[in-house]
């Protein structure tokens, strides 16, 4: 880590640690993920992570990302290309109104390398058929969001239909309740037009 960073653990997953463990090489010996802030003197701070694999009697960086923003909103792992080893995911809150920008690195060549950027409010998981998809909120109005449920295709993140078929119930709840408490026009078009965002 840089020498003026300090350990820091994401919001989400909720009780993730800044120390995590995941064998993206399936040799029996486990990488390490450990994320970082580096404060900064305006108002954004820096958020990292960096990815490192025993070599032997050392550890070597076989992957980093950083970001500026205001929160580590996310670190974790999903096999998001279906290919039996998960990728990792490092998302950074922007702000409120602009939301939060998560990267997917994938293990290719004995490092991680980005393949995917996926702008955010708040960032669900799908369970597919081999592959996990990305229910991927974007604010609309007030408390109200159009919801796409992403899946890779082999180059990049796509709408998928069944997916989202399979997701709708959780977002179908979410404005059932906003609307009990609030019959909002907003809430009735997101809910109406949430497949049509993409």
């Amino acid at each position: 880590m840089p020498s003026n960073a300090s350990l820091i653990s994401p919001e989400n997953p909720f009780s993730t640690q800044p120390i995590q463990l995941y064998d993206f090489d399936h040799d029996g010996q486990k990488e390490i993920i450990v994320t970082f802030k580096i404060d900064a003197k305006d108002q954004f701070t820096q958020f990292g992570s960096i990815v490192l694999k025993k070599d032997h009697t050392d550890w070597r960086k076989i992957g980093e990302t950083k970001n500026q923003g205001v929160d580590l909103d996310f670190s974790g792992l999903a096999d998001i290309t279906g290919d039996g080893t998960k990728e990792y995911l490092f998302g950074v809150t922007i702000g409120a109104a602009i939301g939060s920008k998560l990267e997917v690195l994938q293990w290719s060549d004995n490092s991680l390398k980005k393949i995917a950027d996926v702008p955010y409010h708040k960032i669900d998981f799908v369970n597919g058929n081999q592959k996990v998809g990305l229910a991927v909120w974007q604010m609309y109005i007030g408390n109200s969001y159009l919801v796409d449920v992403l899946k890779w295709n082999g180059e990049k993140l796509v709408y998928d239909e069944e997916l989202y078929a399979k997701y709708y119930p959780i977002i179908e709840k979410f404005y059932n309740e906003k609307i009990a408490e609030m019959n909002a026009w907003f809430y009735l078009h997101s809910v109406e037009d949430s497949h049509l965002y993409r």
